[in-house]
């Protein structure tokens, strides 16, 4: 039997309101022995006193989670500077993790650390893999690919990236009793179970598509053989130019993101720049290739809405009729914003499919990651993913 329940904590005291969050989902298993607590909080909280909290409520359990720009909960829904909380016990499944460091400077060594550590841990028998990564300080989508590349194409990997309230500065990434930083920590399962995801894209290109042109690493320089930045000029107004350079581009850009085409699908993927350098050139989150085709994105909320409800529906269709044990939500920053009031409306959608009973965590993060595409893992900015667990 696989069983899951969920606690939320909110207040000011990061050890006092963690444990409670911990506490609530502990009792809400038969057994009251978790395995694995998913931990998903707010940058508002002293992290290591958050962690401490979680920690002395189970010390047994392996915890993996990271920080957020929101939280999201079967009790609260969308929640804003919270802890939410995810226990699971099983007899028939085995949990297993794994970090992986230095992202800044060597992310695809990190991916390969990460998936070492959950297959020795596990001796190589790892049937799926959720992850969680810091996307601020280095290139994500390699560290990705060094997961991937260890993991080999038949193990299902999806996962999202940590977040800071839109601060842009540093997230943070959980792994038992570490709050760490410029990592990606990993959960593996091994047992008998049945695990379902499915990706919501909204976003849709606006305008004349774009060539990049000269790009280096995760920093585009030109497009059209133009600074990169020019692309938001171009469309919001050179009288714009400063502001958007010194504060408001990466807030502007999770609800107008780059849409670049992927050539193996001839779909557009959704890239965020961070930031704009001194010479015009934007800052990725994810490696963009010259050549690449380039759209500015957007989208509303009646898309928005619908994405995620095919989501959920896939989902439902691919565990076969079986009953979700568990969910989390992996949402992005980019659809939070869009939605605005209605954002509460998107989790009551997905619970009317799934079931409202299920056990649901969830977070607003700055990129996911889809398991598709035969082995690849494509990295998103502006997505949804819903990842769920059945007997």
């Amino acid at each position: 039997m696989i069983s899951a329940s969920v606690g939320v904590g909110t207040g000011k005291d990061a050890y006092k309101v963690s444990r409670e969050a911990a506490i609530a989902a502990v009792e809400g298993l038969p057994n009251k022995k978790p395995q694995l607590l998913v931990v998903f909080a707010s940058v508002a909280f002293d992290q290591d006193q958050m962690l401490q909290g979680i920690r002395a409520t189970a010390p047994d359990a392996l915890i993996i989670g990271c920080s957020t720009a929101g939280e999201i909960s079967t009790e609260g829904l969308a929640m804003e500077k919270s802890i939410v909380v995810l226990a699971m016990e099983s007899d028939q499944m085995e949990f297993w993790g794994g970090v992986g460091n230095h992202l800044m400077w060597n992310p695809r060594q990190a991916g390969t650390e990460c998936a070492n550590a959950i297959q020795y841990a596990s001796n190589g028998y790892v049937r799926s893999c959720l992850m969680f990564l810091d996307v601020i300080s280095g290139n994500g989508e390699l560290g990705i690919a060094g997961m991937r590349e260890k993991l080999g194409p038949s193990i299902p990997l999806y996962g999202a990236a940590a977040a800071d309230d839109l601060l842009f500065f540093k997230t943070y990434q959980y792994f038992n009793e570490a709050v760490l930083s410029g990592s990606m920590v990993g959960l593996g399962m091994s047992g008998e179970f049945t695990c379902a995801a499915a990706l919501a894209d909204s976003f849709l290109p606006i305008g004349i598509p774009r060539v990049v042109t000269k790009a280096t690493g995760v920093t585009v320089q030109e497009i059209d053989h133009k600074p990169a930045f020019s692309m938001y000029e171009d469309y919001f107004g050179t009288e714009h130019s400063l502001e958007l350079r010194e504060r408001l581009l990466s807030d502007l850009a999770v609800t107008f993101p780059l849409g670049i085409l992927d050539p193996a699908t001839n779909s557009l993927i959704s890239r965020n720049p961070i930031y704009a350098d001194k010479e015009g050139g934007m800052v990725f989150t994810a490696q963009i290739p010259e050549g690449a085709e380039a759209h500015l994105m957007i989208s509303d909320t009646e898309q928005a809405l619908a994405s995620a409800k095919e989501a959920a529906e896939k989902v439902m269709h691919d565990l076969d009729g079986k009953t979700p044990r568990a969910a989390i939500i992996m949402n992005s920053v980019a659809r939070r914003q869009l939605l605005g009031a209605n954002v509460d409306e998107e989790i009551r959608l997905i619970q009317g499919i799934i079931g409202r009973d299920v056990p649901l965590v969830g977070f607003y993060g700055y990129a996911q990651v889809d398991n598709v595409l035969e082995g690849r893992a494509p990295f998103h900015n502006a997505a949804l993913i819903i990842w769920a667990i059945a007997e």
